[in-house]
């Protein structure tokens, strides 16, 4: 993963909080199985991915306006967020929350 917008470290705070919420109770029961850390696996994956892929063409985008010697005008879709206010808050959002935020559900404090 690129450290470009700092992505990979909001995806492994949302890996863990993921974690403490589903693998506390198993843990504190001491019943843990590999059910529960597939469990993990199995919500944070499309985040993962996506982030990833999103990395992937800002990487693409970045290489090429490095490569070029010309002028390059913006692609589409950032033309269209330039011009429409409210949409410009998706990007940031995704880039500081990700693609589904976590937020710690567990019933108490793990002392």
């Amino acid at each position: 993963m690129s450290p470009i917008g700092g992505v990979g470290i909001n995806l492994a705070i949302q890996d863990a909080v993921a974690c403490a919420n589903l693998l506390a109770t198993p843990l504190r029961e001491e019943r843990l199985t590999d059910r529960d850390l597939a469990a993990v696996q199995a919500r944070r994956m499309l985040p993962t991915r996506i982030t990833q892929r999103m990395q992937l063409v800002v990487n693409r985008v970045i290489k090429r306006v490095l490569a070029s010697s010309k002028t390059l005008s913006p692609p589409l879709p950032v033309r269209i967020l330039s011009r429409i206010p409210l949409l410009q808050r998706i990007p940031a959002r995704l880039v500081g929350m990700g693609v589904r935020p976590e937020h710690i559900e567990t019933a108490e404090v793990i002392r």
